[in-house]
């Protein structure tokens, strides 16, 4: 759905500020087309066509992904992906707005998680971005983030039953040890692989959106495939070949994929917080606390479950 771009006097996101740096813009020139782009919750993207090209802009009130500080590490760990013709190409970017080439090509939809081709040619992606060498900023020590999430939801009057998040984060000491990050190399993340972030055209994949992209254990990236999307589980030995990561065991996969559970729930949990959710926001949190005790179990019993076919 595209909309106009809202009044240029906004408040709240100043959209001339980042037009200004669009190239081939200028105020009232009917060559230029702006419309919205869909998706994000937070964020507001737009197409802009201007006589120099076809651009996004995406204007961001606030940092609001894993508790970022600022924008500075998307920016380089984006850069880098970019150089490697993973990411488009940035044209200039500050902490409230980016300025990116437009990609064209198809959105991924759910279903072609669900196709071992397409799963090859996202997996080799990931194998090329995982080899890139990682800089210094951006370094995601995992159980530490998780504990600063349950510090800040606890010390807030929230209202309902937290009781069982101290057990988790004991848990989560022993997933890491679990899922063997710490014998892996670190690696340039994505760390959001969901469909709207995935392009597809005749050059191969582009990936989009690095706001949560870190330098981590890269199976977390694998992690986040199949806590994200069920008809890519049946495949998990085929992700993992082709990413480089074959010698990752079963079990070592299922520790990884609840962390990045826990890691979403507790994201949602300390969002609302903060910023009214959305109904799909209160369902996503909902299904992952169900979902979070049985995973447990699976990775602590055996590490089967649904991800038996890796390895």
């Amino acid at each position: 759905m595209v909309e106009e771009l809202p009044d240029p006097h906004s408040r709240e996101l100043k959209p001339l500020e980042g037009l200004a740096q669009v190239p081939g813009y200028r105020p009232g020139d009917p060559a230029i087309q702006i419309s919205r782009l869909s998706g994000g919750s937070v964020n507001q993207s737009y197409r802009v066509s201007t006589p120099a090209g076809q651009f996004v802009l995406r204007l961001s009130p606030a940092p609001d992904a894993w508790l970022t500080a600022d924008r500075s590490v998307e920016r380089e760990l984006h850069r880098r992906a970019s150089e490697a013709c993973i990411a488009p190409r940035i044209v200039e970017a500050n902490d409230r707005w980016l300025v990116t080439e437009y990609v064209a090509g198809r959105l991924w939809m759910e279903p072609d998680f669900g196709d071992p081709e397409r799963l090859v040619r996202l997996a080799t992606t990931l194998l090329r971005l995982h080899a890139l060498p990682p800089p210094d900023c951006g370094h995601f020590d995992l159980p530490q983030v998780l504990a600063a999430y349950v510090d800040r939801i606890g010390a807030a009057d929230v209202g309902d039953e937290i009781h069982h998040l101290p057990g988790y984060l004991n848990h989560a000491v022993e997933a890491w040890r679990v899922c063997g990050a710490e014998q892996r190399p670190v690696a340039i993340l994505h760390h959001d692989l969901h469909g709207s972030n995935l392009i597809e055209n005749s050059s191969g994949l582009v990936l989009i959106d690095w706001e949560c992209a870190a330098v981590s254990d890269p199976l977390l990236d694998v992690a986040c495939l199949l806590s994200y999307h069920e008809s890519a589980r049946p495949y998990a030995a085929l992700l993992l070949q082709n990413s480089g990561l074959g010698a990752v065991t079963s079990r070592q996969l299922a520790a990884s994929v609840w962390l990045f559970d826990l890691h979403t729930y507790l994201w949602y949990r300390e969002r609302r917080m903060r910023v009214a959710a959305t109904d799909a926001e209160r369902a996503a949190e909902y299904a992952l606390s169900v979902r979070l005790p049985r995973t447990l179990e699976d990775w602590l019993a055996t590490g089967a479950s649904a991800l038996e076919s890796a390895n």
